[in-house]
């Protein structure tokens, strides 16, 4: 026992000297900036500022917030604010008692000065050196600046969910009302949600935003703000929610900007040692085209309670993102699934099979029968992939009448024919790792999202040539220094003339002539000038991927708990997107042109012989 308290009177000891240095040192270094640094700014592709990040705003004064979300806001998460000068010895030591002495039950500490610190720097690593400059900010803010500036900085800076900072934009999006406004109904609830935003939500869960609600009316009570039967009687009214939250929404383009985070945070940019520079970031976003996209998701989506949707729209030339929708409300869900999402991509595999089928000697007119077949594994086993519908020619078909209509049987032959190694060597190339050949992987059972898929597509439009997906073109810090610049590789990573070949047979799918034992998958979809395309579906995705010289259009609807989609209208989403952004943005016609080494040929679409006024398709010459 005696060890043990002279352990305890060293650490106390320790810590008092700690704090004695760090306090000392704060007091002589110069005051924290405030609205100054630690910002990431994202420009659009016209140089346009279209996202500032809400850190350290201080858009709203103390005197213009509700004194009953001001007094909430500190019983609940710091109740001695005003008392201490930083750190709470009080509230460390229970947390201490609670983690260590009481099995590890888990408490915090942090006090409003240290979460503020916190937000500052836009990031929440768990590393020493972030708790200790942290800390040292903490002292720092304490020494220069009173309790007031403090809170202030703190309420238009902290995270209240659904993509809002600051309690301005907050009670706007909860109660569509000012700040000064609030009443302590909507003030205690407010002052709640902030410990877990997405957790405490009225519009998540109403259950536990209630129970969290009582936490804070009851620290009201014991800070004597208000009585208990107030407390009873704030806790039995119900709030009176904005019935159209999302138009409060002040974020420009949430989707794309969370993509524009990912990639800094994949380019090492997203860490406090550059973020405290400020960060400018030059992205590839177009707002005509993103706007468009928007309205045009809207529309399709409208009324569709639960299923979800991903679409982009990409530059063919370099990769670059100019629009990007994760989901169809970011108010109700931040998940972007354009980047994030693990799900089957169907058909849209077929393209990149069909890519290694021309390099190994396929043409246009190569034929296989599509009927029902059973393949014999060597596994000993067997695998009897369908038609859509159960539909089959019950005949020989070619390779262009195959993307058409998007049979399986001939894709699956094909897949077999090449050996189910050639198509996972071919998705290596494209980052895919870690990926099982299977005969069934010719339909599309690799799991990734749009994104990822939109690599492939890119370089089929680029005529072979590679440059990864990005939003990111260049990062300067405050002071106008380049932290990186946007290099294309440029990399031939495709037989250019193959991809010309596939590009000319993935108009198929528009031509109704194509129309026989079951129609042309986009043959009710056509655009205004030309474009190549191919679909993809499972029982629970649809997808849409296509492309010409300039544009690239990806989009997929689906649920998010993988149930099946029954409603026919709903797998046709991705295809009217596709049509109607194509039409939106190509007005004059831009295609391909065939090299020297391709020849032009026509072709009756179903026999697949020549015929003068045929269909014309591209073959390489002998």
């Amino acid at each position: 026992m005696k060890t043990f308290v002279k352990w305890v009177r060293r650490v106390i000891i320790t810590g008092m000297v700690f704090v004695m240095v760090i306090y000392g040192v704060s007091y002589m270094m110069a005051a924290p900036q405030l609205g100054q640094g630690h910002y990431i700014k994202l420009y659009d592709q016209s140089e346009k500022l279209f996202y500032q990040s809400n850190q350290q705003s201080n858009d709203i004064a103390l005197k213009d917030v509700s004194k009953d979300f001001l007094a909430s806001i500190v019983a609940i998460e710091d109740h001695r604010f005003y008392s201490h000068r930083g750190f709470d010895p009080i509230g460390i030591l229970r947390a201490v008692k609670a983690n260590v002495l009481e099995g590890g039950k888990s408490e915090g500490a942090s006090t409003i000065t240290q979460q503020y610190a916190r937000l500052m720097f836009l990031t929440n690593e768990k590393t020493w050196s972030r708790k200790i400059t942290e800390a040292f900010l903490t002292t720092r803010l304490e020494a220069h600046y009173d309790k007031d500036t403090i809170l202030q900085g703190y309420i238009n800076t902290v995270y209240f969910g659904h993509g809002i900072y600051g309690i301005k934009n907050a009670s706007r999006y909860y109660f569509n009302k000012d700040p000064k406004n609030l009443d302590l109904n909507e003030a205690t609830m407010l002052a709640g949600v902030v410990n877990g935003p997405e957790y405490f939500s009225p519009f998540k869960n109403m259950t536990r935003a209630k129970e969290r609600q009582k936490l804070v009316l009851d620290q009201l009570v014991n800070e004597k703000y208000i009585t208990q039967d107030k407390a009873n009687q704030i806790y039995k009214t119900p709030f009176q929610l904005n019935k159209d939250p999302s138009s409060a929404l002040t974020l420009s383009y949430p989707y794309y900007k969370d993509a524009v985070i990912k990639e800094l945070e994949e380019l090492g940019f997203y860490k406090e040692s550059y973020i405290n520079q400020g960060l400018n970031v030059q992205t590839t976003l177009n707002p005509t085209v993103q706007d468009k996209l928007n309205q045009t998701v809207d529309n399709q989506m409208k009324d569709k309670e639960e299923l979800e949707i991903s679409s982009m729209i990409v530059d063919s030339h370099d990769a670059g993102v100019l629009a990007l929708v994760g989901g169809k409300d970011y108010a109700t869900s931040q998940f972007n699934r354009a980047t994030s999402a693990k799900r089957q991509i169907g058909s849209t595999m077929k393209p990149l099979l069909y890519y290694i089928a021309l390099e190994n000697g396929f043409t246009p007119t190569t034929k296989f029968k599509s009927e029902p077949t059973t393949f014999q594994l060597d596994s000993g086993k067997t695998y009897a992939p369908t038609n859509f519908n159960k539909k089959y020619a019950n005949s020989d078909i070619t390779l262009a009448q195959a993307i058409a209509v998007s049979d399986n049987i001939y894709a699956v032959k094909t897949h077999m024919f090449l050996g189910e190694q050639a198509l996972v060597n071919a998705l290596s190339k494209f980052g895919f790792t870690h990926v099982s050949p299977h005969p069934s992987l010719a339909l599309g059972t690799l799991n990734t999202n749009i994104y990822s898929l939109a690599n492939i597509y890119t370089t089929f439009a680029n005529e072979g040539t590679y440059n990864d997906v990005h939003t990111i073109t260049k990062i300067t810090n405050d002071h106008g220094d380049i932290l990186y610049e946007r290099k294309n590789k440029d990399e031939q990573l495709l037989n250019k003339e193959t991809c010309l070949i596939l590009n000319q047979l993935l108009t198929a799918p528009f031509n109704k002539a194509f129309n026989t034992y079951t129609s042309a998958t986009m043959s009710a979809y056509p655009t205004k000038t030309t474009f190549a395309v191919k679909t993809g579906s499972t029982s629970y995705d649809s997808l849409c991927a296509g492309f010409n010289p300039n544009y690239t259009i990806l989009s997929w609807v689906g649920y998010d708990d993988n149930r099946e989609m029954t409603m026919a209208t709903d797998s046709k989403i991705p295809k009217v997107i596709f049509q109607t952004m194509a039409n939106e943005l190509q007005k004059d016609e831009s295609w391909y042109k065939p090299t020297e080494k391709l020849q032009q040929i026509p072709i009756n679409p179903i026999s697949g012989e020549y015929q003068e006024n045929g269909v014309v398709y591209w073959f390489k010459n002998n």
